[in-house]
């Protein structure tokens, strides 16, 4: 698949590329035979017969465009290409884990983000030297997400918190403690106070507690991607290593990593297995016996979840 879009960007004090917003995308122009990706500098003339040719008109700069052609299967060669590719994610037009980010951290530079715009490190002296109410809100190689997206329908009390190349459905609430890392999917109606680690999916009306958390695929979390049902419970500081099925809750301050021995409760007997081995099945109830300090597993007989409506009307 290939994508095209008009691109307006900043150059820093070495005349480099460094950021740029994303003006026009188009898919799959057929008659262009294209194996890399590249960007073609573009005069006034170019930019506005691309405009006509997107059907897409907007506000824009007649200077600093750039039409950027992108290969979704390709490594991130760029800085821009790999901006392009989390804001497709973030916009939906790809699923998680169906982009090539293969190199991103490589080819991503670390940018001064702040409430007046985004500046490359090589301009810090010149920064504050001209610009006296300045806060600078992070320095980073992936923005928030609402640098570039506003989601609908959507609330986050700490937008620092929500990174650009995650994709959250409409009725879900961020809290100030929730984390959102990128190439992630939240579900709709969700309630998120903890942290989503990268290559995370959660699916519709579940609840991370405050401080809870779900192991990823970066930093030692290995290749596996955990995904967690429909109406699901992560209680307060728990978190898991392996997927849930629907209807599953997980006791709070508990957290289970895939290869833990799991005492599994059935017709009144134990049967231990790791908690891999439950991944996906629904209606699971996870708890750690105060007694004997062994974590148990048995049915939800109820098989349901309420989440608190009021909440979540955004």
């Amino acid at each position: 698949m290939i994508y095209f879009s008009i691109i307006n960007y900043k150059i820093n004090s070495k005349n480099k590329i460094f950021f740029c917003t994303f003006i026009a995308i188009k898919k799959n122009i057929s008659f262009l035979k294209i194996k890399k990706n590249y960007k073609i500098f573009l005069n006034i003339k170019q930019t506005i017969y691309l405009m006509f040719l997107l059907n897409c008109w907007k506000k824009i700069f007649f200077k600093n465009n750039v039409l950027l052609i992108t290969i979704i299967n390709n490594e991130v060669n760029s800085n821009i290409d790999g901006l392009f590719k989390l804001y497709l994610i973030s916009k939906g037009f790809y699923k998680i884990h169906s982009i090539n980010l293969n190199k991103i951290f490589s080819k991503l530079e670390t940018l001064i983000w702040s409430n007046i715009g985004v500046y490359s490190l090589n301009d810090v002296e010149k920064i504050f030297k001209n610009k006296n109410n300045i806060l600078i809100e992070s320095i980073d190689k992936i923005p928030f997400l609402t640098k570039f997206i506003i989601p609908k329908k959507v609330r986050i009390s700490n937008t620092n918190r929500v990174r650009l190349g995650s994709f959250i459905s409409e009725g879900t609430t961020v809290m100030s403690e929730g984390y959102i890392n990128f190439n992630t999917f939240i579900g709709k109606n969700c309630m998120i106070e903890g942290r989503v680690s990268s290559g995370v999916y959660i699916s519709n009306n579940t609840d991370l507690g405050g401080s809870s958390s779900i192991m990823g695929t970066l930093s030692g979390g290995g290749k596996i991607i955990i995904s967690i049902g429909n109406n699901c419970l992560l209680g307060a500081n728990s978190g898991i290593g392996f997927s849930l099925g629907n209807n599953c809750i997980i006791e709070a301050g508990l957290y289970i990593t895939s290869g833990m021995k799991i005492f599994l409760i059935i017709k009144k007997k134990y049967i231990i297995v790791k908690a891999k081995v439950l991944s996906f099945i629904n209606n699971l109830i996870f708890y750690r016996n105060s007694l004997n300090g062994r974590i148990e597993c048995c049915k939800n007989l109820q098989n349901i979840f309420k989440i608190n409506k009021i909440l979540h009307i955004n």
